[in-house]
């Protein structure tokens, strides 16, 4: 807390520069040379001031809070994407508030509602489905807000991440030019999720390069994965790979093969999605797609901070992605 008495005018009057000056500095202007920045900080440290968020936001208008709300903390790939963004944030003097959803629309606004009424000055979105309601609120309240997690160059709002279907189709890609020619594609609930339909629509699109190409649907966890596949691995056709819309379906697959007897990859073959930290430790490590989530998360505050300090345009940007090749896919060739 500051000391009772201590103002912005006491860190003024010590360093004998403007209240406007040390304004700028706590409130992470960049118009400071790193001289002055110092200056200012070093007194701020000697006489215990911080800025009052309160008098800040009804003075600015802004409160310097950006919001993010995602599906889940469970699983890494959101983890490392909001470490990203809170830590970009920080550098340039901005706080993250954060909400949890679980893919219900109904909590996603009401959790929008909330840290909108925390004053946060804009808004990061997991996937491009959302309700009406709130891109209304949004538009009429002009928060600004992005799409995270997927790319869309039609959307006319601002979508910053990466092509689902056609990583999926990559995927595909890899799984046939290592002569895989029946493949089972095991995805979460496509109710919930639009990246995981475009995911399947990727693989879809390629299934005339495949002799047999069947998709099943599992919970999104890991003993969805194992019992999906547990199922799949009796079917007629004899699936010679598994490309898993997830690494923690992936890694219920390896559950269910090592269950049923199944060596991976001399017997089946396994592909996953995200690229979890734990992927390249299981045996045998798992092939799979690295999705950039801390560029992403470096990328999305980077882009909301320059909206809101200089109106610079929030667009669509396209991430890259790419196969990170391990030792679950065998090759048949």
């Amino acid at each position: 807390m500051n000391k009772i008495g201590v103002s912005i005018r006491d860190v003024a009057r010590e360093t004998g520069l403007s209240t406007a000056t040390i304004s700028r500095v706590v409130n992470g202007g960049s118009k400071v040379s790193d001289e002055t920045r110092q200056r200012v900080l070093e007194a701020c440290a000697r006489l215990d001031y911080l800025p009052n968020p309160a008098a800040r936001a009804l003075s600015t208008r802004r409160s310097k809070a950006v919001a993010a709300i995602i599906p889940t903390i469970e699983h890494s790939v959101f983890a490392k994407f909001i470490a990203a963004v809170e830590r970009t944030l920080g550098e340039r003097g901005y706080s993250l508030i954060m909400a949890i959803a679980k893919a219900d629309e109904a909590e996603e606004l009401a959790a929008a509602r909330k840290l909108l009424g925390m004053g946060a000055d804009a808004l990061i979105l997991s996937g491009l489905d959302h309700s009406d309601l709130l891109l209304e609120m949004l538009e009429r309240r002009a928060v600004p807000y992005v799409f995270t997690s997927a790319w869309d160059d039609r959307s006319a709002r601002p979508t910053i991440g990466y092509d689902n279907a056609l990583l999926a189709e990559r995927a595909m890609q890899h799984l046939a030019d290592r002569g895989h020619r029946r493949v089972a594609v095991v995805h979460g609930p496509l109710a919930e999720s639009d990246r995981t339909r475009s995911r399947r629509a990727g693989a879809a699109s390629v299934g005339d390069r495949f002799e047999h190409l069947a998709f099943f649907e599992a919970p999104l966890d890991v003993a969805g994965g194992k019992a999906c596949v547990g199922a799949a691995l009796e079917d007629p056709r004899d699936f010679t790979a598994y490309l898993c819309s997830t690494d923690v379906l992936a890694l219920g697959a390896y559950f269910a093969c090592a269950e049923a007897g199944k060596r991976i990859p001399q017997d089946i073959s396994v592909m996953g999605f995200d690229n979890l930290d734990w992927s390249r430790d299981i045996v045998p490590p798992l092939t799979t797609i690295d999705l950039p989530a801390v560029g992403m998360g470096e990328m999305v505050a980077q882009r909301i901070v320059a909206y809101l300090e200089d109106g610079a345009p929030l667009q669509n940007e396209l991430l890259t992605a790419g196969i990170i090749e391990r030792g679950s896919v065998a090759d048949l060739t």
